[in-house]
């Protein structure tokens, strides 16, 4: 590897310690802030999603929960597997697990084939069709509709992301579908806002965090194969620029919800105290996993910029990075010393 390297035990000593932090995929020393390494997550990474999310197809066909995901992956495939490499556990353990079910780690650029994020979109899509039967149909009828159609869109960029580096046409591939995918992102931004205003202007469900989630994991989708797009024609400066805007969206989609209000929300149809007391606290597992994902994510976003950052001043283009963590089979996770 020319730039990339191996975790190494001082890293791993260090976040286990606590003298380290891991915010976003940057490792931080805790007592300065000062950046130490970025994390970067490897096909081996993505091959442990592919083989968590294979592990409930009749899950994803049928619908699922954003709790139910998290259990899925928290305490099945990706817990036992990473087990084996103790460095890379060591430091997802400091991960909130409510970002990995929203936008797999979020650790660096994201390399992972069109298989793997079709299937994950794919999952989101299942997802809209069991809340369908689970809200009012009037409201969400049209919805629901031009979500497909983004979705579609969304799925033929995908395809055309992964596989850039075979065209003779690279640039004007690449900046056409970051384009499409950023477009995409912003349409689905607006369902997310439109939705989110509804539901803190009144009672709301389980069903409706669904939908939030799932919103949000599909912008995360854009956000991840918009910026393998950038890397893919070397364009550092863009993604770095837009990974900053994109963060602070993201902070502004996640800023006026908190667990205990969206709680709170659920439980409004109650017929009295010891039943909306229930009903409270029923709900709040949901909405800390939708609220800490959402704000996870920010960090996660902020910390792409930083990369990009680093990746220019050390004039390392976004192509050979992409092949230098394509290459990687063994390790789930490297590091990029800063």
């Amino acid at each position: 590897m020319l730039f990339l390297r191996a975790v190494p035990p001082e890293v791993v000593d260090g976040v286990t310690s606590g003298l380290y932090k891991v915010t976003g995929s940057v490792v931080r020393e805790v007592s300065s802030g000062r950046g130490v390494a970025f994390l970067q997550e490897t096909s081996v990474v993505q091959s442990m999603l592919n083989s968590a999310l294979s592990g409930v197809g009749a899950t994803l066909q049928n619908g699922f929960s954003p709790l139910g995901v998290v259990a899925l992956i928290q305490n099945q495939q990706i817990k036992s597997r990473l087990a084996e490499v103790q460095s890379s556990l060591a430091l997802l353990q400091n991960l909130q697990i409510g970002t990995l079910a929203v936008s797999g780690l979020g650790l660096g650029v994201s390399v992972a084939g069109f298989a793997v994020m079709l299937k994950r979109l794919k999952g989101i899509e299942a997802q809209l069709g069991t809340i369908e039967a689970k809200i009012d149909r009037v409201t969400t009828d049209r919805r629901t509709d031009d979500i497909r159609i983004i979705f579609a869109d969304v799925g033929t960029q995908l395809d055309i992301v992964d596989t850039l580096s075979a065209r003779s046409n690279r640039v004007s591939s690449g900046e056409a579908a970051e384009h499409s995918l950023a477009t995409s992102s912003g349409r689905l931004e607006a369902h997310f806002q439109q939705k989110s205003e509804a539901m803190q202007m009144g009672r709301m469900t389980p069903a409706d965090m669904d939908m939030l989630w799932s919103l949000a994991a599909a912008i995360r989708l854009c956000h991840e194969a918009g910026l393998r797009a950038l890397y893919s024609i070397d364009e550092l400066e863009a993604a770095k620029q837009l990974a900053e805007r994109r963060a602070q969206r993201f902070l502004d989609l996640s800023q006026n919800l908190t667990p205990d209000a969206l709680a709170r929300l659920c439980a409004q149809s109650a017929l009295n105290s010891a039943t909306y007391t229930e009903a409270r606290q029923l709900a709040l597992p949901q909405a800390e996993v939708l609220v800490h994902g959402l704000r996870d994510s920010v960090a996660s976003i902020s910390s792409q910029s930083e990369l990009a950052q680093n990746l220019i001043a050390n004039q390392i283009s976004g192509s050979t990075y992409l092949e230098e963590i394509a290459d990687e089979t063994d390790e789930p996770l490297l590091i990029l010393p800063t």
